[in-house]
């Protein structure tokens, strides 16, 4: 890809990202963004969310597959600051199936498929691309951006059953690049907007029952999911003045791992409970949040970020 396309703070990029903030500024006006709920009015908070599937409420089929559903922690997190009296305007741009990579340069597609938007196509119609437009494009409203990535460059890490050794330190690294490009670029726009980064879970911890021959890789495999995946997203997040949204934390995914032991893990317990990871046959194990999951990604989500938020109508 060429650089002077990929980053924002190239030449290439900047008319594209000028034509841009007139097409979404047309939008906003005319209410073509889409999102939850009725626009309540210039100054509701905007609440603008990009991500992956966690971000539009993805669940699994009884059979395989995935839907998207109204789940999704920003809705929730949307609902809790309506229940506070504020109003909220939620302008959804997640991609199921979206990784550190594509939030950056578009070119994948959505699992399943939603309407978005952007085009993502290339980097220049891509859901970044399209966020620093609309950030432009409303200057002077209150509003706060809620960022989750990653979690499908950790997912290509399990395949038929089995963990990739390995996979975890490389997709660490992509995410350490992606996701600093992306919160430099966000801030570069708005060095003010609130912006809360999603910790991330490890799915993987959900073969831990059924597998105890592969404990030993399973936990080792989550420190370096701790220390190259999260510890990323926590680095990220100081280094760009953003709000760390600990979902791991909640999940208890720092709780000691001994594969000697007959005593489930704690971190273990919370990924059974709070995913599809352990489930029994009908269904398939699928690395979503259920929906007492994406309950909890909002409560920390309000909790984290509520300090931060400007005053809204």
């Amino acid at each position: 890809m060429r650089p002077d396309i990929l980053s924002a703070s190239g030449r290439g990029l900047r008319p594209r990202l000028a034509a841009l903030v007139a097409v979404v500024a047309t939008a906003a006006a005319s209410g073509a963004l889409g999102g939850c709920g009725d626009d309540a009015g210039p100054d509701a908070l905007q609440v603008i969310s990009l991500g992956d599937s966690l971000a539009v409420g993805v669940q699994p089929k009884l059979l395989g597959g995935g839907q998207e559903t109204r789940q999704g922690y920003p809705r929730r997190f949307a609902a809790d600051l309506r229940d506070e009296g504020r109003g909220v305007r939620l302008i959804e741009l997640g991609c199921g199936g979206a990784t550190s990579g594509s939030v950056l340069s578009g070119g994948r597609r959505c699992a399943p498929d939603r309407d978005t938007p952007y085009r993502n196509e290339d980097p220049s119609t891509s859901q970044a691309t399209w966020a620093e437009g609309l950030l432009s494009s409303t200057r002077g409203r209150p509003r706060v951006v809620l960022v989750d990535i990653g979690g499908n460059d950790v997912g290509s890490c399990y395949s038929a059953g089995r963990v990739l050794p390995g996979c975890i330190a490389k997709a660490g690294a992509a995410l350490r690049t992606n996701l600093s490009e992306l919160l430099s670029r966000l801030r570069e726009v708005d060095r003010d907007v609130p912006i809360g980064v999603l910790s991330l879970y490890d799915p993987l911890l959900g073969l831990w029952d059924d597998q105890p021959a592969s404990r030993p890789l399973l936990a080792r495999e989550h420190r370096t999911f701790l220390t190259q995946v999260n510890g990323t997203i926590a680095r990220a997040a100081r280094r760009h003045d953003a709000t760390l949204v600990d979902l791991a934390g909640a999940m208890d995914q720092s709780a000691p791992l001994d594969p000697g032991s007959n005593i489930r893990p704690r971190a273990v317990t919370a990924v059974c409970r709070y995913t599809w990871m352990c489930v029994s046959a009908p269904r398939t194990p699928d690395i979503h949040l259920r929906k007492d999951g994406y309950d909890l990604a909002a409560r920390v989500a309000t909790s984290a970020l509520r300090p931060r938020l400007p005053r809204s109508g």
